[in-house]
């Protein structure tokens, strides 16, 4: 049989004999969920032998006991998700008869409000394999929560509140060889929760709130997988990773933007085969001479000179990432070493330009990727040497020729160059030639977005560029004929619209000498000292950190003689009512600053913060509030009254993590302190 389907019903108790019409039957999927059940006989399923899945999320039930599924009950997967669980019941083992052990292999407990996992609490479970309790509320686990589950292989514990763990946490289940502990609340990572866990291999830590790893050695020796992404590790050192001799991927991409490796930080796990360090900027490779995977995703390395034979003891290297890493520049010969690798990816970044060198050496290459760059021609030799490469993406760059000749591996099996400005003309006219002869051998999709720039002969504008025939447009004479056909009518075409736009264009030209002459700015007669504060800084609670780290430091070194600075509501005057407090301080202060956010623009009594200031703009006619970003905000995101200060000019700041940039960003600040000009126009709100 293979489904049996009871769920949406109103079944309160399921008792040992409900099921007695289905003895005998092996069913795939077995469905109970959504229904009131708050009670469960012991052996209630005894009648039902083996079940594919049994499904029983969204029920009632306060507590979970492994006596409901006594009998010798083989389930392959049990699900009770989302049913309100609160406690679980550690079975009494010395009652239960070996014949009578309920065979569960797989079982889910998910998103239910269970805070605690005593002592052999699923004791009886024999053959449990997986168990998940991901989404519950659990920030208690002792050293023996999971004794007795000698099958355990994988646990799954994200999306709890677990702070801290005992030595030994999971030594009791024996043959445990992966955890997630993801999007729990552990500040520091200590490797001696999982002492005794001798045969793990893979252990996942996202998005836990991680700041520091514990200087204690690993005793998981055979851990092959760690995953640590998206948390706050400021600082590897030498004793970090000490013990971990046979890891073979390590991810920690996402970490704090200026994660510090010490330079013999990695040498313990010399055979690391894959490393993930994406949303970094500071990396070492020292000691990985067997890696065969690196990501470097989303980086700032600017150009590939500053580093300096970095790749080069990289000799087993296969697949590396440089996505989004903001490069312009690449170093000749910067991957000439790589000599195994079969995967290059250096999409989205600022390339203009690739030396004719910069893939030599690379001959096992297979897969390189320059896509979404701002590359305007390719070397006729660039890609010399690369004689097994199979896939070759350069699809959204500025590429408006190929030069004749140009090398192209015979091994190509696709090729992709769409989007990009080809200019069809008789200079690509050898190219075009070439996808005629390739064409049904190499994948050359999207075809119809491989098209004519408007630079192209006249009636080939916007066509796909297999419309363009050399043959036919390509003659000496049909150059000659359509340029002395075009020069007059051009000229005159130019002089007509000079003349009917005559006034359109002085006024213009006033405009330009306008911006170069300067103008004279009318501004407030009052200065910053005469007003009770000379600063007011509005920010989101998730947004003090910048206030300390970033505003705090500047005003103290480079703006001292601000001496009355409101930071946040921490200041507001004691004792008013909230509204009356922000309005007072938003009124006595010479500027006003708001940071904004992805956090704070959801805030909608941030928002009113922002609307009060720039009612109080229209009140006084001053430019007096400073917008600054600390990170770019989708448009579709932007609160329509950003929107409109935007686009009514109105002064605003974005904050960058380029150190140079900050120079400009400080700078930009000092200047708009200075004084209030005055405004033209009310903002309408």
């Amino acid at each position: 049989m293979s489904a049996v389907d009871l769920s949406f019903n109103k079944f309160t108790t399921i008792n040992q004999d409900d099921f007695l019409p289905w003895r005998n039957c092996s069913v795939d999927k077995f469905n109970l969920n959504d229904n009131n059940v708050t009670f469960i006989q012991s052996k209630a399923f005894g009648h039902l032998p083996k079940l594919g899945t049994l499904n029983m999320n969204n029920i009632k039930l306060a507590t979970f006991d492994v006596r409901y599924f006594m009998g010798h009950v083989e389930i392959e997967r049990l699900l009770i998700d989302s049913s309100g669980i609160k406690y679980i019941h550690p079975a009494n083992i010395s009652s239960m008869r070996k014949e009578n052990v309920p065979l569960i292999k797989d079982l889910n407990l998910n998103l239910n409000i269970l805070k605690h996992i005593p002592g052999f609490a699923l004791r009886g479970l024999e053959k449990l394999q997986v168990l998940s309790l991901g989404g519950n509320r659990i920030s208690n686990i002792n050293n023996e929560s999971f004794c007795g589950l000698h099958a355990l292989v994988n646990i799954n514990l994200y999306g709890n509140r677990i702070q801290s763990l005992p030595r030994a946490s999971f030594a009791c289940a024996s043959n445990l060889k992966k955890i997630d502990l993801s999007r729990n609340n552990l500040v520091t990572l200590n490797p001696q929760w999982f002492d005794g866990s001798l045969f793990l291999r893979s252990l996942v830590i996202d998005q836990s709130g991680i700041r520091s790893i514990t200087f204690r050695p690993w005793e998981v020796t055979n851990l092959q997988t760690l995953v640590l992404t998206k948390n706050f590790i400021k600082t590897l050192y030498h004793e970090t990773f000490t013990g971990l001799e046979n890891l073979k991927a390590l991810n920690l991409s996402g970490n704090a933007k200026r994660l510090r490796i010490l330079g013999d930080a990695l040498t313990s796990v010399g055979s690391l085969e894959l490393f993930d360090m994406s949303h970094s900027n500071e990396f070492t490779m020292k000691g990985l001479v067997s890696l065969r995977i690196l990501k470097l995703r989303q980086n700032s390395l600017n150009t590939t000179h500053a580093l300096p034979g970095i790749f080069t003891p990289l000799r087993n290297l296969v697949e590396l990432d440089l996505t989004s890493c903001c490069i312009k520049q690449v170093a000749s010969r910067t991957f000439a070493n790589l000599t195994t690798l079969l995967q290059l990816s250096l999409q989205d970044n600022d390339l203009t330009s690739i030396p004719k060198d910069a893939f030599q050496g690379l001959q096992n290459l297979q897969v390189l990727r320059l896509q979404n760059n701002l590359i305007k021609f390719i070397h006729q030799g660039l890609f010399m040497g690369t004689n097994e490469l199979e896939q070759l993406y350069l699809q959204n760059n500025h590429i408006s020729t190929v030069a004749s000749n140009t090398f192209m591996p015979s091994s190509l099996i696709r090729f992709n160059i769409a989007y990009n400005p080809l200019t069809c003309d008789c200079q690509l006219a050898w190219f075009r030639q070439w996808l005629n002869e390739v064409e049904g051998k190499i994948d050359l999709a999207p075809k119809n977005q491989t098209r004519c720039s408007s630079s192209s002969l006249k009636v080939l504008v916007n066509q796909i560029i297999w419309s363009f025939h050399p043959d036919e447009y390509c003659g000496i004479n049909t150059m000659i004929i359509v340029s002395a056909c075009f020069a007059p009518i051009l000229v005159l075409t130019l002089g007509i619209l000079v003349y009917l736009n005559r006034w359109w264009i002085n006024y213009k030209l006033y405009l330009l000498k306008l911006a170069i002459v300067g103008y004279h700015e009318i501004t407030e007669d009052r200065n910053p000292d005469d007003y009770e504060y000379q600063l007011n800084l509005m920010f989101h609670d998730d947004d003090e950190w910048w206030v300390n780290d970033c505003m705090k430091p500047f005003l103290e070194q480079r703006m001292p003689h601000l001496e009355r600075v409101i930071f946040g509501d921490a200041d507001l005057h004691p004792g008013s009512f909230y509204l009356n407090a922000i309005y007072d301080v938003i009124e006595n202060s010479h500027k006003t600053i708001l940071l904004l956010s992805n956090q704070s623009v959801d805030d909608t009594w941030y928002m009113t913060k922002l609307r009060m200031t720039v009612e109080h703009m229209n009140d006084t006619k001053l430019e007096k509030v400073i917008l600054i970003f600390l990170e770019d905000i989708d448009d579709d995101h932007l609160p329509y009254l950003v929107r409109l200060l935007l686009s009514r000019n109105k002064p605003y700041l974005l904050w960058t993590e380029d150190e140079e940039g900050q120079e400009v960003f400080w700078a930009k600040v000092q200047k708009s302190m200075r004084s209030n000009r005055q405004m033209n126009n009310v903002i309408p709100v």
